[in-house]
């Protein structure tokens, strides 16, 4: 069990990694559509550059997932309750599945 004095900072800890989530996924967004309007107004290969894009935002993208896990199983130490375990255990193997896949994707794609 965790000291009580240790749960505000370990939440304090927790929600700054999902906030460095949050913050990667809006620069990975906003990135992703400056590459995209890049692409559309210069001429070129234009297949190419957009599936080199599409990865470029989907590693990002696997990249904010894992802060979003790291958070999650922090705030996992933390809590007291079995129903509280099981629905963060499940939102960690959904992230984990969605990261795993999206990782596929990217693999697939290079080959």
């Amino acid at each position: 069990m965790v000291p009580e004095f240790a749960i505000y900072y370990l939440d304090l800890v927790s929600l700054l990694i999902g906030a460095i989530g949050v913050l990667s996924i809006i620069y990975a967004t906003f990135y992703t559509v400056y590459k995209v309007l890049k692409i559309e107004f210069t001429p070129g290969k234009r297949f190419h550059n957009y599936e080199h894009t599409k990865r470029t935002f989907i590693q990002k993208i696997i990249f904010a997932l894992d802060f979003f896990v790291a958070a999650d199983l922090i705030r996992l130490s933390i809590v007291a309750g079995v129903d509280e375990i099981m629905s963060i255990a499940i939102i960690v193997a959904i992230r984990t599945i969605l990261s795993w896949s999206l990782g596929r994707e990217i693999h697939l794609h290079k080959e």
